[in-house]
């Protein structure tokens, strides 16, 4: 009964305006004052029953869905890649494999260059410490030398002194006027010639008290060798004076006339 009443109300107007004897008027009379149309509106209408009991049934509010002529947008179809679009994206990403690789290959360079710093500094602390090794073993070496040296002339002097005891006169003659050697006497055949002379005394004086000092210098060929190459030694007693002024004093002797000054222990001498 509900939707009946309602029905015939909604219907009202239509009978006022309608002309009956008309049929079209009324529409034709709607459709002139009415506006432009808005978009068409379906109402859906949920009639449901009275209940069994009698009561006034109960209708659900209608529903409206509105729909337009214009169909709704689709989503946007994605561009299609052209040729070219593809070969600037594989050219971009050849770029950028070469910029890796460049970037490896300078990591690499940088710690091979590294390694080889390391290497090379290495390598020059090993050789400056066999070098180092190389000079103390041949020190060592030429130490050792020299103390057999000394030890060989050492104990050829005490043989030629145990001689001269048992045998009267000198046992060497050497000419008085010899060649010196192009190099010298070394270290070790100085010391052998003071040890003949002096003992290595250079404060030594001959029981006699005519040859003094370590090289047993009488005092004429003192004064003519120091007026000769050391002016500020003449007249000094040759056993008083400093042992490296002896040494200057015998070395000199020995550049001008040789061995032979030293008659005897000359016999260290080259």
């Amino acid at each position: 009964m509900l939707v009946v009443a309602l029905a015939t109300i909604a219907a009202l107007p239509m009978f006022v305006f309608e002309n009956p004897n008309s049929p079209g008027a009324a529409t034709e009379v709607a459709a002139a004052a009415a506006p432009e149309r808005a978009p068409e509106q379906v109402v859906i209408e949920l009639v449901v029953d009275a209940s069994v009991s009698g009561d006034a049934a109960v209708v659900d509010e209608p529903v409206v869905a509105e729909s337009s002529d214009v169909p709704a947008p689709l989503d946007p179809a994605p561009p299609e890649r052209t040729d070219t679009d593809a070969a600037r994206i594989v050219a971009e990403a050849r770029a950028q494999e070469d910029l890796e690789a460049e970037a490896r290959a300078q990591e690499e360079l940088r710690f091979e260059a590294e390694a080889l710093a390391l290497a090379a500094e290495i390598a020059e602390a090993e050789f400056v410490a066999r070098q180092a090794l190389h000079v103390f073993l041949e020190a060592k070496q030429a130490e050792l030398d020299r103390q057999a040296e000394r030890a060989r002339m050492r104990a050829e002097e005490e043989d030629r002194r145990a001689e001269a005891i048992a045998t009267p006169g000198p046992t060497t003659t050497i000419p008085a006027d010899t060649v010196p050697a192009e190099f010298g006497p070394t270290a070790e055949q100085w010391e052998a010639l003071r040890f003949c002379e002096a003992t290595g005394n250079y404060g030594a004086v001959s029981p006699t008290g005519n040859y003094r000092g370590a090289y047993q210098f009488s005092r004429v060929t003192w004064d003519w060798i120091a007026g000769i190459y050391h002016e500020q030694l003449v007249g000094l007693d040759p056993a008083e004076v400093a042992p490296a002024d002896q040494d200057a004093m015998a070395q000199s002797l020995y550049d001008l006339r040789g061995r032979g000054q030293w008659p005897v222990c000359g016999r260290y001498l080259p």
